[in-house]
């Protein structure tokens, strides 16, 4: 009986082993394939809006809705456009640097995050994952999310608030207004990931104790 059981015990072991070395393969791959991507789509997005002087940005608006928002049996009460993707050219030097400064950070970060998983996978998969450069790859992440938050999407903010006053021109009340919204969830996202690092130096600290009592 106790033998049976220790067999399935062993079987099941085998089997969440196994199970758990594809999942993180397909982690790793995953994370190769999204940094690559996110390359890729950053890099064009970045190069074309500084060649053709297009610049796509978000800028907050207060506009009524059309007549044809409600044309069927329902009836709208109310209702407004609060933001709108606009397609800008002619901006001065300023705002395209400040624009482009928010785009490379969000590149940067970007590939930090698909490194730091890329490389904690490999890790997992060779069985030492509180080795000494995860700490240092998670914590750069985290200061990256949190500082790349505040600086980069302040700066972007600071962009589209400048874009929004060219567009305006000479109008004292112009249509867009000077607003930004900044999102702070990736700033949370590094808090977090700071703490995982701080988590990752301590196991490893324990690693070289268990290390050494072997």
């Amino acid at each position: 009986m106790k033998t049976a059981q220790a067999e399935r015990a062993q079987r099941t072991s085998r089997l969440e082993h196994r199970l758990g070395r594809v999942l993180t393969w397909l982690v790793l791959i995953g994370a190769v394939l999204s940094g690559l991507l996110a390359t890729g789509i950053g890099a064009v997005t970045l190069v074309g809006q500084l060649l053709t002087d297009r610049f796509v940005v978000t800028l907050f608006a207060d506009a009524p809705l059309p007549s044809a928002a409600s044309t069927g049996t329902a009836q709208i009460h109310g209702g407004n456009f609060d933001t709108a993707e606009v397609t800008v050219t002619g901006l001065s030097a300023l705002p395209r640097f400040l624009l482009t400064l928010e785009g490379s950070t969000a590149l940067a970060t970007a590939l930090l995050v698909s490194a730091t998983v890329f490389y904690f996978c490999w890790s997992v998969l060779r069985r030492r994952p509180f080795n000494r450069p995860v700490f240092w790859l998670v914590a750069l992440v985290g200061y990256a999310l949190l500082l790349g938050t505040v600086l980069g999407q302040g700066l972007g903010g600071l962009g589209r608030m400048i874009a929004a006053g060219e567009l305006n021109g000479d109008a004292p009340d112009g249509f867009w207004p000077l607003a930004t919204l900044v999102d702070l969830a990736p700033a949370g996202t590094g808090l977090v990931l700071l703490v995982a690092a701080a988590a990752i130096s301590l196991g490893q600290r324990l690693q070289r104790e268990t290390d050494g009592l072997v």
